[in-house]
């Protein structure tokens, strides 16, 4: 299925010069002088690389349809990241290098989607929302809404978040796997 530009989508895997590339960022330019274009943030799901492309308003690409299995994160190790795939609960690793912004994101037994193209397994669908608890929180300082109340708080997987300056260790946070960006607090 053909998409054009002004039917992106984030998430969505195109075919450009042969390879699978999906879209995790796109804004629609219009400069004023000269022609309309979009700009988009592109994830190669062969090499894990991300770069910038612009292109025409109205070009169109062909969308790649991609299979997804539910799996689970089993663990690291010092070059790849392990997982069970579908039902027959196949393992399956991926070099860590390939899951750079998803390790942020993934502790022991976190339920994701393995992508799939042509039988090939890809990378990964993170959940929208992940609970990871804080490993690290600097104290609240009373009086310092300097910063309009955030601190930066170190979770259980190493990320780095800027929460509610109320947030302690041990708290549970909800995070947002797309933006990297806090989005509540577990149970509250």
């Amino acid at each position: 299925m053909s998409v054009s530009t002004n039917e992106f989508q984030r998430g969505i895997v195109l075919e450009i010069s042969g390879e699978p590339w999906q879209i995790l960022e796109f804004h629609f330019v219009n400069p004023g002088k000269g022609s309309a274009f979009t700009r988009v943030n592109l994830k190669n799901l062969k090499t894990g690389k991300v770069v910038e492309k612009t292109f025409k308003s109205g070009e169109s690409f062909e969308e790649v349809e991609l299979e997804y299995k539910h799996g689970m994160f089993l663990y690291k190790d010092r070059r790849n990241a392990v997982f069970t795939a579908g039902e027959s609960k196949e393992r399956i690793s991926f070099p860590l290098e390939k899951l750079s912004w998803e390790l942020n994101f993934l502790k022991d037994n976190t339920e994701i989607d393995i992508m799939y193209l042509a039988e090939e397994p890809y990378g990964i669908k993170l959940p929208a929302k992940v609970e990871l608890k804080v490993a690290e929180a600097p104290p609240a300082v009373k009086g310092n809404t300097a910063t309009g109340g955030k601190k930066t708080v170190i979770l259980e997987t190493g990320y780095s978040v800027n929460a509610p300056i109320f947030v302690s260790q041990d708290d549970v946070l909800i995070v947002n796997t797309q933006t990297g960006e806090y989005s509540g607090k577990a149970g509250a």
